[in-house]
């Protein structure tokens, strides 16, 4: 009976002894010894697979490439924990997303944690985008009053700061707009935005004052319509820089109603002696903007707006970029932006001139319109 348990003993040593060197053998064999290991991280477009990169941007596909990777459970970039696809791990390859979130911590390193609880850890930045800014819903806006920002990476803490100096105070902030109250002391220029990761500049300018072609504030002579809806205040309506144009009337399916006109001898056209030659030889690199105050749907209006040195006369009624509003401010005054390069081929790619053009601004269409607004501070200026 001894002999027999001995025996079996021995047989239990030699199985377990040879799956020992088994295992040994087997993960010699391997490369790195069995070891997970990254050889290097590059980008998964095919025209591109020999970038081999150090760091990413959020949000970006990113191949790690490396031995003995076919057992890995999860990835870590900082703090924030990324994706894995099963289908997208293999041995050599793992194929996954840089993580969008903003981390908490900064270790510019990424970790792999595998099966067994062992880990990896490999130097990779997560590049954090500097905020973009891409509008200011309105332009212009009085001290004290919130302006709204949008764009992309607006993380938290920032600041934004005007022409001049002032700095605003942030009232709202989410990833992509930026609620700020406007200071005192904010002048003509561009905003800048900055955060933890960056800085940027606006390309617009906040209380624009280049290249203005109708202010409102100045003489009238010369004009066949507008001076009697030129005002200084008005009961429902703050102004944002001085007198403004002030529509309120009812008008009916193709009612014809001129609100602005004034010939190329008159005073309106003086103002648009502003447009740069510039702008008239590379329309596209300018727009056309202007703000506007609602207190009733446009949706369904249509504007047409006549520019150009000829006999507004005859050419005003035909001749003309249609405007088609579809907006409602709710009482607050924001930007419009209109391709010049659009309004300037519908008004037949006219000459530049020294000595302003002529210009038309009447309601005509399909729909009848509420016509409740105020506009003020048109100007052509550059995209960026």
């Amino acid at each position: 009976m001894k002999s027999r348990y001995t025996a079996w003993l021995f047989l239990f040593f030699a199985v377990a002894t040879a799956g020992m060197f088994s295992g040994c053998s087997d993960d010699e064999n391997l490369p790195n010894n069995g070891r997970p290991m990254i050889n290097y991280i590059r980008v998964t477009r095919p025209e591109a697979s020999d970038s081999l990169i150090a760091k990413a941007g959020q949000g970006s596909m990113i191949a790690i490439i490396g031995q003995n990777l076919g057992n890995a459970r999860e990835i870590w970039f900082n703090n924030l924990q990324g994706t894995l696809t099963p289908t997208y791990i293999t041995n050599n390859t793992i194929i996954t997303r840089v993580p969008s979130q903003i981390p908490t911590q900064i270790s510019n390193r990424m970790k792999l944690v595998f099966a067994n609880g062992d880990s990896l850890i490999h130097n990779f930045t997560v590049d954090i985008s500097e905020p973009v800014i891409a509008s200011m819903l309105g332009e212009y806006a009085n001290a004290g009053q919130v302006a709204t920002i949008t764009g992309d990476f607006f993380y938290e803490p920032l600041t934004v700061t005007f022409t001049g100096g002032a700095q605003g105070n942030v009232v709202r902030v989410e990833d992509d707009v930026i609620e700020v109250t406007v200071p005192e002391g904010a002048e003509p220029g561009p905003i800048t935005v900055t955060t933890n990761f960056g800085q940027s500049k606006s390309d617009f300018w906040f209380r624009d004052n280049r290249n203005l072609i109708a202010t409102f504030d100045g003489p009238t002579e010369g004009l066949w319509h507008g001076p009697d809806f030129i005002k200084e205040s008005d009961p429902d309506i703050t102004p944002i820089n001085g007198k403004f144009l002030r529509i309120n009337r009812e008008l009916g399916a193709w009612a014809w109603f001129e609100f602005y006109v004034g010939p190329n001898n008159s005073d309106a056209a003086k103002e648009t002696r502003n447009i740069p030659a510039a702008a008239i030889a590379n329309p596209k690199n300018y727009v056309l903007k202007f703000e506007i105050n609602t207190l009733a749907s446009l949706t369904g209006a249509e504007v047409r707006m006549y520019m150009g040195p000829g006999d507004m006369g005859s050419e005003r009624g035909n001749t003309h970029y249609i405007w088609k509003p579809n907006i409602s401010t709710d009482g607050t005054w924001q930007t419009v932006s209109i391709p010049f390069e659009d309004f300037y081929v519908a008004n037949k790619s006219f000459p530049y001139t020294e000595s302003g053009y002529g210009v038309s601004f009447h309601f005509s269409g399909p729909l009848a319109v509420n016509a409740n607004f105020a506009l003020d501070n048109m100007r052509v200026v550059p995209v960026k």
